[in-house]
């Protein structure tokens, strides 16, 4: 391979789409790709999108027959048009489902992992890989293993929750369900990439800003989930953060790329750069004079491919040339690349099938699916008994706020065929003596004049006349109704990933946004039963609701099947059983609140309140009731190194059949170094009929007991621990483990 040849493989190709396409008909021209990757390219980003050709704001997916035939004519240049013939990689979103036109949506992160159910989500990521692949993508951006520490970020609805365990499980199960659980990958699986490595908590929950951490928090805390999935689900692929770490910003962080990626957690494939975080080091954190010194750092550092257009790589050849960059740096990273080609066969079998195109994405599995996940989602936080409600009652129903009619889908979106809102749902669930009537109450931001609200365009305001009179509306609509069904929250231009200054989607406050608290206050003071669901995308200090309202509901974005799952919790078709994977706040001013924090942030309080969540992690009703028992050890004692089992009954005490999410938590009692209060260790969603009883069991690992002790040595030392489980965080019975 000549240089430019190899440089080639290190590169890529998004938002710069029309440099290789016909702009009259949108097809691939192998003429302009001959100007612009003469030496072909490693890979194209997002071949579903529309970027660069006309109407993109509008219509910002190909169909998929499109879709197939662009993939298919550009890997054909590749193949047959360039000296060497390296097939491309396509690389596509997927927190939450393939986001293409025509693939199945299923709910955001938190809601995924609100499942506890690790098992349903290897489940709904087989079934987005097998969507994925059979679409031309070889490698899924996701998933997210960043943690739910500041809500403020409006990145949190891309997580799982605030736990390093718990999303260390669900990384783990996203990663086995897109490449299967063993390497190579299957002909119907894709490379999945670990993020962001390691956003950490950024600086005032401000995307993009620096994360303070120590060698120690970084380990304790932000390490585990990156461990478990490279460890225990070789994942293929990690992707530097943007932000500094320990003072130096990833994409040019040797010790974090290298000493801990490489050489302490294992992780062998390549690294591909977050959308323009080499050019960052130069644009955003001044550490570079041009892309190519960032270029140069980035290498250093270990970056091996620079998304998506591959401008600070674009000069290789001459940074080689010239001694800047050593040619065995680019060796190894061009080596990475071509080893993910070969595995996916793509040297075989390069070209999409169209028919098995057309079938994966048809796949009538898809719509249970995702019913089921947001079902399982759905988190009951508070009811007073009136719920379920009973469908065949003579009821007058008002469903009334800004996300009670169309689908919240949530950031990173496909466009799927058929997306069911909350209206709808309830509708085709009722019985004949049941009545809706609907009232927008507040909108959250104003449509553009296509009546679009894009993620990714400038949120526009409310003129405050129009919203006075939706809500008058709708104080008069609760009024006239027996029973209230409120539902309110975020869109997807108050919850995003800030993209620009004019495209924010980070708070300093979490009250619901804009004139819904206003809405809020008008429909309880009708004084009529309210149902409140919160269909948002980072937790929200909703406490007039918590108090007032006669049950709340925590449904995050449910995806596409949200409003039939809506209607199957709210009728008692099914019985909520989801939990908290993050704790709640009353008020910006408590963070941060995430239950496993050290001790010495609990004792005292500020003037006005002790900081504490107004829903705790773990927490979730359901229309029956359970007893958890006491934990039990199998032996009371073990030796260092030994493995302490544990056992918990769990048992349905009520009239319904339902779900319960049995929690292990431990507290190392004393150690050398400070550790949390509680640290979760195990969980398992279990259902039970009324009157069933089940054992559940745990292995407590000398890994679950070990810390990063006063030498920076991972240690089990020798002492008690407080074994501790419980539906919920803050509802635990204990017993004491002793390590001698």
């Amino acid at each position: 391979m000549t240089i430019e040849e190899k440089a080639a493989q290190l590169r890529g190709l998004a938002y710069r789409k029309a440099q290789i396409l016909d702009l009259r008909t949108g097809a691939f021209s192998p003429e302009k790709a001959a100007v612009e990757m003469p030496h072909g390219i490693g890979q194209i980003g997002r071949p579903s999108d529309t970027v660069g050709m006309p109407g993109n704001a509008q219509v910002p997916f190909r169909e998929p027959e499109d879709t197939v035939a662009f993939i298919n004519d550009a890997q054909r240049y590749a193949v047959e048009r360039t000296r060497l013939g390296i097939p491309m990689l396509f690389h596509e979103e997927t927190a939450h489902g393939l986001a293409v036109k025509g693939a199945t949506s299923f709910p955001i992160p938190p809601g995924l992992a609100s499942t506890w159910d690790p098992d349903l989500v290897e489940r709904i990521f087989t079934h987005v890989a097998r969507q994925a692949r059979g679409r031309g993508a070889t490698v899924a951006l996701c998933p997210v293993l960043d943690l739910i520490r500041d809500p403020r970020w409006g990145r949190s609805e891309e997580f799982f929750g605030e736990d390093p365990f718990l999303v260390g499980e669900f990384a783990t199960a996203a990663v086995r369900g897109l490449q299967g659980r063993s390497r190579p990958i299957a002909a119907d699986r894709v490379f999945s990439t670990l993020k962001h490595f390691v956003h950490g908590t950024p600086q005032n929950g401000i995307n993009l800003g620096p994360s303070d951490m120590s060698e120690r928090a970084l380990r304790e805390t932000f390490l585990p989930p990156f461990k478990k999935a490279i460890q225990d689900a070789h994942v293929a692929i990690v992707m530097p953060s943007y932000n500094e770490v320990g003072g130096v910003p990833s994409h040019a962080n040797r010790h974090l790329l290298q000493e801990v990626g490489r050489n302490l957690l294992g992780f062998e494939g390549p690294y591909f750069s977050d959308y323009n975080g080499i050019e960052m080091l130069a644009t955003l954190h001044h550490m570079a004079e041009d892309k190519d010194e960032a270029a140069v750092l980035a290498m250093r550092a270990g970056v091996d491919c620079n998304l998506p257009e591959g401008e600070a790589y674009a000069d290789l050849p001459a940074l080689v040339q010239a001694g800047r960059i050593p040619i065995e740096s680019v060796d190894a990273a061009v080596a990475r690349v071509l080893a993910l080609k070969f595995e996916a066969g793509l040297f075989e079998h390069p070209y999409v099938d169209p028919a098995r195109a057309a079938r994966v994405l048809a796949d009538p599995a898809g719509p249970p699916l995702a019913r089921l996940a947001a079902q399982k989602a759905i988190v009951m936080l508070t009811n007073d008994g009136i719920l379920p409600l009973d469908r065949s009652r003579h009821l007058k129903l008002a469903v009334i706020g800004p996300n009670s009619v169309e689908a919240r889908l949530g950031g990173y979106s496909g466009l799927p065929d058929k997306a069911v809102g909350v209206l709808e749902g309830l509708k085709a669930a009722i019985g004949p003596a049941m009545t809706i009537e609907q009232a927008d109450g507040a909108w959250i931001t104003q449509p553009d004049s296509h009546g679009q609200r894009s993620p990714t365009h400038y949120a526009r305001p409310v003129p405050p006349a129009d919203n006075e009179a939706r809500i008058k509306e709708a104080a008069a609509l609760a009024a006239r109704s027996d029973v209230v069904l409120l539902v309110v929250g975020d869109n997807e231009q108050i919850t995003r990933e800030t993209l620009s200054g004019g495209t924010p989607g980070d708070r300093d406050m979490l009250t619901l946004f804009g004139d819904q608290d206003r809405l809020v206050e008008a429909v309880l003071a009708a004084g009529k039963p309210v149902v409140a669901l919160l269909l948002n995308g980072r937790p929200l200090s909703v406490t007039t609701l918590a108090d007032k309202a006669n049950a709340l509901l925590e449904g995050w974005y449910l995806g596409e099947q949200g409003g039939n799952a809506v209607a199957d919790v709210l009728f008692g078709k099914v019985s909520p059983g989801g939990k908290l994977t993050v704790s709640i706040p009353r008020s910006v001013g408590d963070l941060p609140v995430f239950y496993n924090r050290h001790p010495s942030s609990v004792p005292n309080r500020y003037i006005e309140t002790r900081s504490k969540a107004l829903f705790p992690f773990g927490h979730g009703l359901s229309y029956t009731t359970f007893e958890v028992s006491e934990p039990r050890l199998v032996k009371a004692s073990i030796a260092i190194g030994e493995t302490a089992q544990v056992e918990i009954d769990v048992a349905n005490t009520g009239s319904r059949l339902g779900d319960e999410v049995v929690q292990l938590y431990i507290r190392d009692d004393v150690s050398s170094v400070p550790r949390p209060v509680l640290e979760l260790r195990g969980f398992e969603r279990v259902t039970l009929k009324p009157g069933e009883r089940k054992t559940v069991r745990f292995a407590l690992t000398s890994d679950a007991l070990a810390f990063w002790g006063a030498d920076m040595d991972f240690v089990v030392e020798p002492g008690t621990f407080t074994i501790s489980a419980g539906p919920s965080s803050a509802s635990l019975k204990s017993t004491k483990l002793t390590v001698a």
